[in-house]
């Protein structure tokens, strides 16, 4: 008799075999081993392939706890307009799928005699399916390899229901999080700074210098309603990349539109006021109090100060100063290099100088500057 080992990629797959190893007891178990009428060979053989496959699962589980994390806070994930949910899911657990139809598999009974049909082997198999006559000596009357075979299963199938359930659970968040426009936001808004903080040369992301694609999400968030109408309705439907396009392009846009360069509009995305006042003070770096520093450099203090009073997002910092204050700046002094301006920096954190501390003393120096002219 052939039987059907394949399980649909949804969630009534997972359901599926959920059902059938929560059916593993130790009765069944020890009616399994007459199915083949397995050898003391073949038991340290079936100890050997669980222990293998433990290990596989073991490496799939850490790696989607780590998936489950990340998912639900990603607006925009790998390919979902490939597969579903579940799909993706399935595609990361394959060692688990693959140990689970071959336990199963092996313990349905051989029937000789030509069936019409095709059972799935998790609901024809003894571990799951079917009247199990109670053992009544039970496992501890049989050998030692037996009984550790029993230990190894049960830890084999703990692991596989866990695993399943886990993705599950990430298939009705992610539903939850779907109807509810105001965590939808919440996560498009937090992405998208991230999308900002994370590209280190903003003109070669977007690889055309001017003229900016207008990308499908783009489309799509002047026709919504509304900002969060726009990110329920976009949650989970494109990829990272293209929803990384459509910030970049979205931030230049605006940024040139209100007189930014496009590294102003990448580092100041929502203030861009703020910007145009930064590339005012580069320009007058050299006139504020305490500016020259040792050997006609710039005042390390100042620097840190100044770094710390631009407020670029967090992770950004070091990307500002190489790669825009250094090509902004044209005063006379020398600019530090960040390792410095850094060793400064752990000063002032030794000496427990507030971040609030440091941007109001530079404002102070703006002040000044301001006064004397």
């Amino acid at each position: 008799m052939r039987y059907k080992t394949i399980v649909d990629k949804n969630e009534d797959g997972l359901l599926e075999i959920i059902q059938a190893v929560q059916q593993f007891e130790e009765d069944r178990f020890l009616a399994s081993l007459s199915v083949r009428r397995h050898t003391p060979f073949d038991i340290q053989q079936a100890t050997l392939m669980v222990r293998e496959y433990q290990a596989k699962m073991n490496r799939e589980v850490l790696a989607l706890d780590n998936f489950a994390v990340t998912f639900i806070q990603e607006f925009a994930t790998d390919n979902n307009k490939c597969f579903e949910t579940a799909q993706r899911l399935f595609n990361r657990i394959r060692s688990t799928i693959c140990a689970s139809r071959k336990v199963f598999r092996k313990t349905c009974p051989i029937i000789r005699k030509p069936q019409t049909d095709r059972p799935s082997i998790f609901k024809r198999s003894v571990l799951s399916y079917g009247f199990c006559q109670r053992d009544i000596f039970g496992v501890n009357s049989y050998d030692e390899a037996v009984k550790i075979l029993y230990e190894d299963m049960k830890t084999f199938f703990t692991t596989i229901v866990s695993t399943l359930i886990l993705c599950r659970k990430m298939i009705h968040t992610e539903m939850t999080v779907m109807e509810d426009d105001q965590m939808c936001l919440a996560i498009y808004r937090d992405c998208r700074e991230k999308a900002l903080a994370g590209v280190k040369e903003f003109t070669e992301t977007l690889g055309i210098a001017t003229i900016l694609p207008d990308t499908e999400l783009l489309q799509r968030k002047r026709k919504a309603k509304s900002l969060s109408t726009y990110a329920k309705e976009n949650y989970h439907k494109f990829d990272a990349t293209a929803f990384k396009m459509s910030v970049l392009v979205e931030a230049v846009r605006q940024g040139r539109n209100n007189g930014l360069t496009d590294d102003e509009a990448r580092l100041w995305p929502n203030h861009h006021e703020k910007a145009l006042l930064v590339r005012q003070v580069i320009g007058q770096m050299d006139c504020l109090e305490g500016a020259e520093g040792q050997k006609g450099k710039l005042n390390g203090q100042l620097m840190v100060e100044f770094i710390k009073w631009c407020g670029v997002a967090k992770g950004m910092e070091k990307n500002m100063y190489e790669t825009y204050f250094l090509k902004t700046y044209k005063g006379g002094l020398k600019p530090l290099s960040w390792s410095t301006i850094c060793k400064v920096r752990k000063e002032h954190e030794d000496l427990h100088i507030s971040d609030e501390a440091e941007c109001t003393s530079f404002e102070n120096r703006l002040a000044n500057m301001m006064q004397v002219a």
